[in-house]
């Protein structure tokens, strides 16, 4: 035994150590950065189906908000839209929703906004503010259906389809910050030294219905769902 640590190589040992060393040190970084990346990766491909799937419920929640719409108008509305997933895939083919909107038309989107601002024009502040509370109600239920998959199945959907969600989640939470300041000077209604000449938030509420539009189409062409249009009479 102790004839061979005399005639170990020393030197060549703690050669080696510093060399692997070395390595280890370069190797880390480049680990750390790929093996989640390859890790979501495989996930998001044994999952294809799950994640479709999820999708298709962002995709139906959206169509349920929207169908739901109080502002409707007749250029906009005048087609129902069947959404069916791709065909390409025909053991999971299924219908998704309907909407009776076109969101592949490109004026629809922009068209959303000048209806809905026009639709308050015509109500008093009162009537107004009861419908704003409606869709402030509405839109609170919508951003938690939301919320529920990028926080639960983050892993299960892509980070660009995640950062468009939450994009649009963020958007509706300052919409029901700015909302309440319709409720800040009540008091003063009430004891009838005021009274209600507007309300706030119509114009947010007109972008938010705006970026629905845009996060649906992208997530249809995403997939390459099928959709059926029909003209409503």
């Amino acid at each position: 035994m102790n004839n061979f640590f005399l005639n170990f190589d020393w030197n060549g040992f703690w050669l080696n150590v510093l060399v692997s060393g070395i390595f280890l040190i370069l190797s880390l970084p480049i680990a750390l950065s790929f093996i989640p990346y390859f890790t979501i990766k495989r996930l998001q491909k044994k999952n294809k189906n799950y994640i479709g799937r999820k999708i298709s419920f962002v995709i139906q929640e959206t169509c349920d908000y929207l169908t739901s719409s109080p502002f409707k108008d007749k250029e906009l509305n005048h087609l129902q839209i069947s959404i069916f997933s791709n065909k390409k895939d025909i053991k999971n083919y299924r219908f998704i929703g309907l909407i009776n909107l076109d969101v592949s038309n490109p004026i629809t989107s922009p068209k959303i906004m000048i209806v809905i601002i026009e639709y308050f024009k015509k109500l008093d502040p009162n009537k107004s503010l009861e419908i704003m509370e409606s869709e402030k109600n509405r839109l609170e239920k919508f951003r938690l259906k939301l919320e529920d998959i990028i926080n639960i199945h983050s892993l299960h959907v892509d980070d660009e389809t995640i950062s468009k969600i939450s994009n649009l989640c963020l958007d509706i939470r300052s919409f029901e910050q700015k909302f309440k300041f319709n409720y800040s000077i009540d008091d003063l209604i009430e004891s009838g030294k005021a009274e209600r000449l507007g309300v706030f938030g119509i114009t947010e509420l007109a972008k938010i219905y705006q970026n629905i539009l845009i996060l649906l189409k992208e997530l249809l062409d995403k997939d390459n769902y099928n959709i059926e249009k029909e003209i409503r009479e």
